[in-house]
Order: structure tokens, then sequence, then C-alpha cells
């Protein structure tokens, strides 16, 4: 039985380096002509955190709108990820640029929506950071180590940078 690879979920932190994670999933989609999808989870605020906000902006749309600044700052700084990714590999950027399907930014925790979108849109393999140096799956992050657990497709997981 034959099964392409037709979609690959690129799971991309802005913290650290999230370089090797796009290389490695743009050379995958490169090799296999596959779909490239980047998206990157913020994690919900705090209970006692909202309690704050809420307590001290009373203005509901203010409120709203202060809340979904982080995501719109996610997406901007995703965008500039990318666009850095780009700017080191300028002999493959139109190929690159070609399988770059979509970039997401979501909230939630982020094992679990890695592996609701991956699971609802049908991708193929999921590529996701290690964020804790070493090879193997034991010195993953929780991240991670979340994906791994619940996910019932493939997932590359990439070590960070030596």
């Amino acid at each position: 039985m034959e099964h392409r690879i037709a979609s690959i979920l690129c799971c991309v932190g802005l913290r650290g380096d999230s370089h090797g994670v796009l290389e490695q999933a743009t050379r995958l989609a490169l090799t296999t002509g596959a779909e490239l999808h980047v998206l990157h989870v913020v994690k919900p605020l705090a209970d006692d955190v909202m309690n704050t906000l809420k307590a001290n902006i009373r203005n509901r749309e203010s409120l709203e709108g202060f809340v979904h600044q982080r995501i719109d700052l996610a997406r901007e700084q995703l965008q500039d990820k990318i666009g850095e990714f780009f700017e080191r590999h300028p002999e493959d950027q139109q190929a690159l640029a070609s399988r770059l399907v979509s970039l997401e930014v979501l909230e939630g925790y982020p094992a679990s929506v890695i592996n609701e979108v991956a699971s609802r849109k049908a991708h193929d393999f999921i590529v996701i950071a290690a964020n804790k140096h070493g090879l193997t799956a034991s010195y993953a992050g929780k991240v991670a180590k979340g994906v791994l657990k619940r996910s019932h497709i493939p997932v590359i997981v990439v070590p960070g940078p030596a």
C-alpha cells in the first residue's frame, strides 16, 4: 500500500531558534511535493491574569482587543521568522515559498491544539522542535512529548542547535 505525503504540519515556537524545524519541514515538503502548513500556538492566559485584566479593564471591547493583540503580535512574529528563514535560503526561496500553503496562529494548550489541527485537517506528518538539547524523544520538551503521546500520525522531533 502506497501512502503519499500530501500535507505537513510544521509547529514553530517563537522563543528559540525555529530554523531547524522549518529547515526539516521544508526539505520534507520539497522532497515529497507535500503542502506545508506552519502553526504557532499561543498559550492561554492564566485565570489569575485574566481576572486581573477583567478587574482593571472594565470596557469589554478594550479587554477583548488587548487579549487579541497577543494573537496579532504572535502572527507578526511568525511572519518575521518565516521571512528570516527565506532570507537564509535565497537560492531556494521560490521553491520553498511554493510549498508553504498556510501560516496559522491559534490560542490554546499547544500539544492539544497541534494534535487537533493535525487530525481535523488530515495532515500526514507533524514536524516539531524538541525544545531541549539531545537527539532522543526522552529529551523532548513538554509540548513535543504531549504531541508524541496523543498523535495518530507520524511526528518528527527536530533537535535544537548544538
